[in-house]
């Protein structure tokens, strides 16, 4: 059960991690989530979601997101150390 937990919160910490990126680089471009959700053709509630580390994010999600963002995919999987 302790496992199980283990494995829930490293889960929880990645999509917060790649959340956190998607909205520094969606910053650093001068995007609102609008106009991120307008390029890559997602629902803005998809967007608020992924930012916010609520869903699991799916690999041909995070490639399209990227490509709109102009940066290699492997960029948003980066977890920094607090």
């Amino acid at each position: 059960m302790a496992n199980q937990k283990n494995k829930a919160r490293r889960n929880d910490e990645l999509l917060k991690a790649v959340g956190v990126n998607i909205r520094c680089y969606r910053k650093q471009k001068n995007l609102s989530m609008e106009q991120l959700a307008v390029l890559t053709n997602m629902e803005l509630k998809q967007i608020y979601n992924y930012e916010y580390g609520k869903v699991n994010i799916d690999i041909s999600m995070l490639s399209v997101i990227a490509e709109a963002l102009g940066i290699e995919a492997n960029l948003l999987l980066i977890v920094k150390s607090s």
